[in-house]
């Protein structure tokens, strides 16, 4: 097993205020994966996934959307890991996403793996009954074939649920205690948010591949007792992108409508999701310029338009299918007033929190200064950079923090100094 990548120096780039760092590292390789990509340690500390595609001109693009992806995340409050650039004195190497367990104490236990000791449970008669008849029944069922793919509704939920009930019998079958109820409800609402960031980003693929972290045992057993949850952590290999049509959806292996599963998502499953939904209504304006300095700060200026508009469209789609739900809510239901005052109110704090976090980051948006984009890629290798714009334009398209603030104020109907306090305390 290769120790060293090679005898080069290697620096894991971070970028705040629009200014770009370096620091130097070591990377220790450990383990080393079919798509290329290597189980790595950095300066013997920090664990984490090197992916190269950046060594090579025509697949670089995949390193670029890995930190695009991550920074979407977190603009939307998605469970991921922090993704970053390695790079060496002349050019980029890769990506590290930064696995945030201890290798020593923890473990991480991939979908699949849930999957078939769910199956083994059923085969040595552990699981019986309804469930092991609707388990047998869902993984039977067709999976569907491009140009043919899956748009029942009832098919679609089935193949939804199948994921999140191996993962929460596989916990409660290895540690002998049933669920809390908000730790079920909180693993519930992260493998639906996965799904739909997968369907904003314009993902294809999602087989069985998300993690459970937890905590092991003196014998090396998972405890479970406060396992969570790290859909985004691992990218899937490109080649399983490409077999799968852009109108298509593949989940738990099958293979999906991507409109159909959408709409079951709002039909089945909006509580679980309808705090990004509503964001994403209410702010979309605001997420669009935000998504649109990630993107144009991280790759180039042809496949940031194409991604753009991909993500934007989303966007448009996501929006118009929120504001029917709640048009219709409205109508069979009347609202609480002052329920959804109180909740409008925790909304636009949240997601003025991350949008503020984004313009500190990205302070610059590319698209309107094209010129700018490849020095603002390559950075410095010798001191910090810190791009400057003299004229109005760098703010172009993105509401400042004091307009934040009188959004909330407006809307919450809250006070000025209210309003300022609240935006900037975070989640």
């Amino acid at each position: 097993m290769d120790k060293n990548l090679s005898n080069e120096q290697f620096y894991i780039v971070s970028l705040d205020n629009g200014i770009r760092r370096e620091e130097p590292v070591t990377i220790e390789v450990f383990n080393s994966f079919k798509d290329g990509s290597k189980l790595v340690q950095l300066n013997h500390t920090v664990f984490g996934l090197l992916n190269t595609n950046s060594i090579n001109p025509e697949t670089m693009y995949i390193d670029d959307y890995a930190v695009i992806k991550a920074d979407i995340a977190e603009l939307f409050d998605i469970n991921h890991e922090e993704t970053k650039r390695i790079v060496t004195e002349d050019r980029n190497i890769g990506t590290f996403t930064t696995l945030n367990y201890s290798k020593n104490i923890e473990t991480r236990i991939s979908g699949t793996a849930i999957l078939n000791n769910v199956i083994k449970a059923i085969n040595e008669g552990h699981i019986t009954g309804d469930k092991a008849v609707w388990v047998d029944r869902v993984l039977q069922s067709p999976s569907g074939i491009n140009g043919n793919r899956i748009k029942d509704a009832s098919q679609i939920a089935d193949i939804i649920d199948l994921g999140l009930y191996t993962l929460i019998e596989i916990i409660e079958l290895q540690s002998g205690v049933k669920l809390d109820k908000p730790y079920e409800v909180a693993l519930k609402k992260n493998y639906l948010r996965m799904i739909l960031f997968d369907l904003i980003i314009g993902k294809k693929y999602r087989g069985f591949d998300y993690f459970l972290i937890s905590k092991m045992t003196e014998e090396g057993k998972p405890m479970w007792t406060d396992a969570y949850f790290a859909p985004i952590s691992i990218s899937n290999n490109i080649d399983k992108e490409n077999v799968v049509a852009d109108n298509e959806y593949v989940i738990n292996n099958k293979i999906i409508d991507r409109d159909s599963i959408l709409s079951v998502l709002f039909s089945k499953y909006h509580h679980e999701i309808k705090k990004l939904t509503e964001a994403i209504n209410d702010a979309k304006k605001l997420y669009s310029d935000a998504i649109s300095r990630i993107i144009y700060n991280n790759t180039d200026i042809q496949k940031a338009n194409t991604l753009e508009t991909m993500v934007l469209k989303n966007l448009d789609k996501i929006s118009k299918m929120e504001k029917e739900y709640e048009a219709k809510l409205d109508k069979d239901k009347k609202t609480n007033k002052v329920e959804k005052t109180m909740a409008t109110q925790s909304l636009n704090v949240r997601v003025t929190a991350k949008l503020d976090l984004i313009q500190k980051k990205y302070p610059i948006n590319p698209k309107d200064h094209k010129d700018l984009i490849d020095s603002n890629k390559k950075g410095a290798k010798k001191e910090d950079i810190k791009l400057i714009v003299e004229d109005d334009k760098a703010n172009k398209g993105f509401i400042g923090i004091a307009v934040l603030i009188a959004i909330v104020t407006f809307i919450c109907g809250i006070g000025i100094g209210v309003a300022f306090v609240l935006t900037h305390l975070g989640n």
